[in-house]
């Protein structure tokens, strides 16, 4: 069945006028990153109940529906309800709480009315109490004739809170917010609780939760460590700035064409310094996409860049042919061959389970980085060789991880 959300957004936080669901996280507001839960968890099309719509909250429903989510909102429950399809699931997501994206998954993976679940202790009573063994953590997912049943019993009860009864009463599956898969002592992994966001300092948990997803450990030695040297500091104080990361992929863009420029007037150096820059930038633009999605910024940022990049090695390439002889362009071009091979390789190598790719292998960004240090080195013409030595070199061992998973597979 078609999953679908419906975000409550009515209360207001501890101190002030203002609703919780547009208390600022990383750069944007609470009631996005609930829609993003939403959104990855499956949920084709979200409605917001308020009463009101400050601007806040008008501004934040924009920005999704520029991201192309389907959102709506209705201001009584009954307008609600009526929103959704007959035939969809509605996942329920209470006034300001924030799960694991791993458990709201598991919550919406169960076949009939299921909620999220939390152990009756003292680090969980601001969540509203179910029983003697637990309390609600803020998320549950049910069909459109609950919500229409309890819409028409509701009268001056709060709604969220009448639901959750049904839900009890129906014997609703209950899902650990903490170890949707099992206990942690057995094996499954413990994450961490939901969080009810009555104001700033409520969100600061969830807001190191999200900075953290940008810190994956993919990619080699230059995103792992340059890149994440230079992106951790920034990447914070570009998103409490709302900076977009379109602008910093885009800037990261401009910096790689500028290079390119101070190349074509024979400043080689200027432009060998220019490049790893831009590196950095587009490093924190996929940093800064990774906060709010499961995937960094767009493509063609990084494309353009990368064209730069080749065109830059091509400019220098030519210099070097004019004292050198043609072979350097030959040379030159196995730089970019070289990461061609490897990109055309990357979906073989999923498809055949090959082995991870080495920290050590070379990428676009890694080159860059390396090219000012070996030009100091040995000149221009040996940093063009060295560079397409580790280039093919790092082809060649995907070729021959790829390979053996596939005579592997064959045996």
């Amino acid at each position: 069945m078609p999953l679908a959300a419906l975000i409550a957004a009515q209360d207001q936080v501890d101190r002030g006028d203002g609703l919780r669901a547009v208390l600022p996280l990383a750069g944007r507001t609470l009631i996005e990153h609930q829609a993003g839960l939403a959104r990855r968890a499956g949920a084709a099309h979200v409605v917001v109940l308020v009463e009101r719509v400050p601007a806040a909250l008008a501004q934040a429903i924009d920005r999704l529906r520029r991201d192309g989510l389907r959102i709506e909102i209705a201001r009584t429950v009954g307008d609600a309800v009526d929103r959704f399809h007959p035939d969809e699931r509605v996942l329920l997501i209470a006034d300001g709480v924030v799960a694991a994206q791993a458990a709201v998954d598991a919550l919406v993976d169960t076949p009939g009315p299921a909620l999220l679940a939390l152990p009756d202790m003292p680090d969980h009573e601001a969540f509203e109490r179910i029983d003697a063994e637990d309390r609600w953590g803020g998320y549950a997912v049910m069909d459109k004739a609950m919500l229409v049943a309890t819409a028409n019993m509701l009268g001056d009860w709060d709604f969220s809170s009448t639901l959750l009864r049904r839900l009890v009463q129906g014997d609703a599956l209950r899902v650990p917010a903490l170890a949707p898969d099992g206990p942690a002592a057995e094996g499954g992994a413990a994450l961490p609780p939901p969080v009810i966001a009555t104001g700033p300092a409520a969100t600061a948990a969830v807001e190191r939760l999200m900075l953290s997803r940008a810190e994956r450990d993919e990619g080699n030695w230059a995103e792992r460590h340059l890149h994440r040297l230079i992106a951790a500091p920034l990447l914070p104080q570009a998103m409490v700035r709302r900076i977009d990361e379109r602008q910093v992929a885009w800037g990261s863009v401009a910096v790689a064409w500028l290079a390119l420029l101070l190349a074509g007037f024979g400043y080689f150096w200027g432009a060998a310094l220019l490049l790893p820059i831009a590196a950095a930038g587009g490093a924190l633009a996929r940093r800064m996409g990774l906060v709010w999605s499961d995937a960094p910024a767009e493509f063609l940022p990084g494309a353009a860049r990368m064209l730069a990049s080749a065109a830059v090695l091509g400019l220098l390439a030519r210099h070097e042919a004019a004292t050198g002889g043609w072979g350097w362009w030959t040379i030159a071009l196995l730089v970019p061959a070289s990461l061609g091979g490897m990109a055309a390789l990357r979906p073989v190598a999923r498809a055949l389970r090959a082995p991870p790719t080495p920290l050590w292998t070379a990428s676009e960004d890694a080159l860059l980085w390396l090219a000012p240090a070996l030009a100091v080195l040995g000149g221009w013409r040996w940093a063009i060789a060295a560079l397409a030595a580790y280039a093919m070199a790092s082809f060649l061992e995907r070729f021959r991880a790829v390979w053996k998973s596939a005579s592997a597979c064959e045996d």
